[in-house]
């Protein structure tokens, strides 16, 4: 069927906000605290007590981007540090608040009326690009209310919980390891390992070519029709 195709002498626009540009921020030191009202926040059903300096929240609320007063989240990956994040919340008595956390996961906080802190463990594997918290859901007339976001730059060596006692839980380190680690490194032949190494480790196309050019002499003993039946190449 043929479509009947009109002209039309005047179209309205796409309207669109203009972009606006924001000035790139850089939070330093090693932790630090950030109220829930110093984030930007979007969506609807929330109120701010600034009497206690709370965000309360309630039904499907808001989102709370933290992204421009927390630092970046891979300022500090080549040193094989991670941001941890840890929520300061307080809930009404049967409020069953659903979120999406830092790190992407859904989550039912405990319900809190004296306060609570909620720990993101994955935060140690990845954080949102937007640095933001979504308030899925929380029962109806119920109420929840952020505090603020703890934050700290956290080593990812691990030792076992029950090793506190007799292990130190810090990672010492000197200013000459750390600078090392930035240091524009010669090209010399243990480089060009290490690189095709981790190219193989993080690429699986990479290694499977690998893989076929170890293989290329015994591919070259099959005759020229063997070789294009075993290849399945498909004529043009």
């Amino acid at each position: 069927m043929e479509f009947k195709k009109e002209f039309f002498p005047k179209v309205k626009k796409m309207t669109i906000p203009r972009p606006v540009v924001k000035k790139e921020t850089d939070v330093l030191g090693l932790s630090g605290t950030v109220r829930a009202a110093e984030a930007n926040i979007y969506g609807p059903n929330w109120y701010h007590d600034q009497e206690q300096d709370l965000i309360e929240i309630w039904d499907a609320g808001p989102a709370l981007c933290f992204r421009d007063v927390i630092p970046k989240k891979d300022k500090y990956k080549r040193e094989n540090l991670y941001l941890k994040l840890t929520i300061a919340y307080r809930t009404t008595e049967n409020a069953f608040a659903n979120i999406r956390t830092f790190s992407g996961n859904h989550v039912a906080l405990p319900n809190a009326i004296d306060g609570s802190i909620y720990k993101d463990p994955f935060t140690c594997y990845w954080v949102s690009d937007d640095c933001t918290i979504n308030i899925n859901s929380i029962y109806q007339d119920e109420r929840i209310w952020m505090q603020r976001v703890d934050w700290e730059w956290v080593s990812r060596e691990t030792i076992f919980e029950d090793e506190i006692l007799y292990q130190d839980p810090y990672l010492y380190r000197t200013k000459k390891k750390v600078d090392a680690l930035y240091a524009a490194k010669l090209v010399d032949e243990n480089m060009v390992k290490e690189f095709l190494i981790n190219k193989i480790k993080h690429d699986d196309n990479f290694a499977k070519r690998c893989i076929a050019l170890f293989n290329s002499d015994a591919l070259l003993e099959n005759n020229l029709i063997d070789l294009y039946n075993k290849l399945n190449i498909q004529s043009d």
